[in-house]
């Protein structure tokens, strides 16, 4: 018998679904987009060289440009690669010098530096002191440190002029102050870390106390529902202990044991992790020595006879039409 299809409802559209589905993308997008932006200014901000010494109205003068390349708390030493220009008599347009000059630094390694005349692509690493500050205080280590340069052809001490442009990515380097007196240009600067690894170890201390905290609370609803020894439980917090020992090992700049890492989070994340895996341990051990074995596990929920199924309705387009007499 034919059966003549009937027109079905529309299907209703979820739209508080879209709704928390769109919000949820706008939030994504626009935190990703944060995270851009942070990174464009303190790139900027960081790269933006300090100039002090001779301005660019004297003519004759060797420009000095000194690169921060690496910061290494545990030697306190800052790492700079100086190149040199020497403009209108002091050297041709292309910055070659045109007479030997002498470079003075305040580094203790290099002192003097000798430039020959028609030296082209001259570039020289210096060390600098780093004083104040201490490697435990990780990541909230503040350190100071100075630079004084001066030049000299033969005899003759020549205006200099100083560039400064931060290239440390682990270290922010800000100049609190400069001066320009007897032809010595002096920079006197602050360095700390970067806003990255400070991000990245505040991320560090509550990761740390998340998983710890998760794992205290999976202990103690172990404990209160009686239950034996849950395997899958004790293995995760294993893996736990020692995974928290390679996040903090992955830490930026490697810092020292017992900095203020240590101490906020890592430390007491460790022990609130072994004392709960020590004590659902041996909770299991007492409760299935108790049962004599294993503890069975709980149903799911109530066994009962499934409810009879009901009889199917037939839309009313689709019921079989009666023959004319019927």
């Amino acid at each position: 018998m034919p059966l003549r299809p009937g027109r079905g409802s529309p299907v209703p559209v979820n739209r508080a679904a879209w709704s928390r589905g769109a919000v949820g993308l706008l939030l994504l997008l626009a935190v990703c987009a944060g995270g851009i932006v942070l990174y464009l200014n303190e790139r900027d901000t960081r790269q933006q060289p300090v100039t002090v010494g001779a301005g660019s109205g004297v003519r004759d003068r060797v420009e000095l440009s000194a690169d921060v390349q690496r910061t290494d708390p545990d030697s306190r030493t800052v790492t700079l690669d100086l190149t040199l220009a020497a403009r209108g008599r002091y050297g041709d347009s292309n910055g070659v010098p045109a007479k030997d000059i002498t470079v003075a630094t305040d580094s203790p390694d290099h002192e003097e530096l000798v430039i020959r005349a028609d030296t082209a692509a001259w570039r020289k690493s210096i060390t600098l002191p780093l004083s104040e500050g201490t490697a435990s205080d990780y990541p909230f280590d503040r350190y100071r440190t100075d630079l004084a340069v001066a030049a000299m052809v033969g005899r003759e001490q020549v205006p200099v002029t100083l560039h400064l442009r931060d290239l440390d990515p682990a270290f922010a380097v800000d100049p609190d102050e400069t001066t320009y007196t007897q032809q010595v240009a002096a920079v006197e600067s602050s360095v700390r870390r970067s806003r990255s690894t400070f991000i990245l170890a505040w991320f560090m201390i509550v990761a740390m106390w998340a998983v710890a905290l998760a794992v205290v609370v999976a202990c103690w609803l172990v404990v209160r529902q009686r239950r034996g020894l849950v395997w899958g439980a004790l293995g995760w917090m294993a893996a736990s202990l020692f995974a928290l020992v390679g996040l903090r090992n992955a830490a930026p700049g490697s810092p020292p044991n017992g900095c203020i890492l240590d101490y906020a989070a890592f430390y007491w994340a460790e022990a609130l992790i072994a004392l709960s895996l020590t004590r659902l341990v041996l909770h299991g051990v007492l409760v299935e020595h108790h049962v004599g074995g294993p503890v069975p596990e709980a149903p799911q929920g109530p066994t009962s006879s499934p409810a009879p199924r009901r009889p199917r309705r037939v839309p009313r387009g689709m019921r079989p039409r009666r023959p004319p007499g019927a």
